[in-house]
C-alpha cells in the first residue's frame, strides 16, 4: 500500500483539487493522510509519517496534483530500490523561460551538490527507508526534500530516477519557491549542502 501525505500549514485554495487527483488514481491500493498544522513542511510531513500503515510514501503538496498513473508507474519502478523519481509537467502562471517539463536523471551525491536533480514531487520512498533517517529536518524552511535526498544518498540508500510524468507542479504567485527571496533561498541551500561536502 502507499501512504499518500499532503502536508500542510494553509489551504491555498487547491487542496480539493490535490485529493482528487488521489482518488482518481489507476492503482487503487493507497491510503490518504492530510496533515494540517502550524509547523514546517518537514513537521507536518514527518506527522504524516507517523500515521502511515503502507509500505510506500508519497507526498503531495497540497497545491499540486498527480497524474492519473502516477502511484501504477512508481510502484511499477521502484522495485529493488528504495526510492525513486520521475518527472514533473510545470502549469499555472509559468514565468518568461520556465520549460514545461523537468529533465531528471539518475544522480549522484556529486551532481547533486552541484545542482537539485530530483523533482521532490515526483518521488515515491519506501517507508522503512525514511523511518531509518528519521524522516524530514524539521527544523528547515526550505529545501526540505533536497536535504532529505542529500541524506539518503549519502548513507547509501538505492535510487533511480524512472522515465514518464508522474506530478503536476502548479506555479502560482504564492508558491513558497517564488516568493522567497531568492538570495537569502540560495544562501540557504548552500548552508544545506556544507553539511555533505
Amino acid at each position: 500500500m502507499v501512504s499518500v501525505i499532503i502536508p500542510y500549514n494553509k489551504d491555498r485554495g487547491y487542496l480539493l483539487d490535490a485529493v482528487k487527483s488521489v482518488n482518481d488514481q489507476t492503482y487503487k491500493d493507497w491510503e490518504l493522510i492530510i496533515q494540517s498544522g502550524p509547523g514546517t513542511l518537514g513537521q507536518n510531513a514527518n506527522k504524516g509519517l507517523r500515521q502511515a500503515r503502507g509500505e510506500f510514501i508519497k507526498v503531495l503538496a497540497e497545491d499540486d496534483l498527480l497524474t492519473r498513473n502516477c502511484l501504477e508507474i512508481l510502484i511499477e519502478g521502484i522495485k529493488g530500490y528504495d526510492f525513486i523519481y520521475s518527472d514533473a509537467e510545470n502549469f499555472g502562471e509559468l514565468p518568461p523561460g520556465w520549460d514545461r517539463r523537468s529533465h531528471d536523471k539518475t544522480v549522484t551525491l556529486e551532481s547533486m551538490l552541484k545542482g537539485n536533480g530530483i523533482h521532490g514531487g515526483t518521488t515515491l520512498y519506501r517507508t522503512q527507508a525514511l523511518v531509518e533517517v528519521d524522516g524530514y529536518d524539521e527544523g528547515l524552511w526550505t529545501g526540505e526534500e533536497y536535504e532529505l535526498h542529500l541524506r539518503l544518498i549519502k548513507a547509501g540508500y538505492r535510487h533511480r530516477h524512472i522515465p514518464g510524468i508522474v506530478y503536476k507542479y502548479r506555479i502560482h504567485g504564492d508558491n513558497k519557491s517564488q516568493i522567497a527571496n531568492v538570495k537569502q533561498r540560495h544562501e540557504y541551500i548552500d548552508q544545506i549542502k556544507q553539511r555533505y561536502v
